[in-house]
């Protein structure tokens, strides 16, 4: 029987939008790219980083060797989403552009995403 930790990460599908934490507290906000039985593969908006999750736990390793951890997999609205989403097209698109300015909308996206993950933790 699944935990509802879960049922909950196993529901995710491509285009869905998730945060995962570091243990050294650093933060992604991702975007759900494939999905198969028991991975997900997912890429952090801001800094286009490629994780492969497990589907069952919803961990992923980094390049460097650090796990990350799904926390938060609240819905945002319409207009968040399509920001966030915007924002990983542009940095797609402009490869080694960590230095992107952000727009207000933008800026705006990423804090209000931020604090509803941060409201809304899944249960551990």
């Amino acid at each position: 029987m699944k935990s509802n930790r879960e049922a909950v990460i196993s529901k995710l599908s491509v285009g869905d939008i998730f945060r995962a934490s570091f243990p050294n507290g650093a933060k992604r906000i991702c975007v759900v790219t494939s999905v198969i039985k028991t991975t997900m593969a997912a890429r952090a908006i801001t800094t286009q980083e490629d994780f492969d999750f497990d589907r069952s736990f919803g961990t992923a390793e980094s390049i460097e060797g650090a796990v990350c951890t799904i926390d938060s997999v609240h819905p945002l609205s319409e207009e968040i989403r399509s920001a966030l989403l915007e924002l990983d097209l542009r940095y797609r698109r402009e490869a080694g552009s960590a230095g992107l300015p952000l727009s207000i909308s933008e800026r705006r996206a990423l804090l209000e995403a931020g604090a509803l993950f941060s409201s809304n933790p899944l249960p551990p």
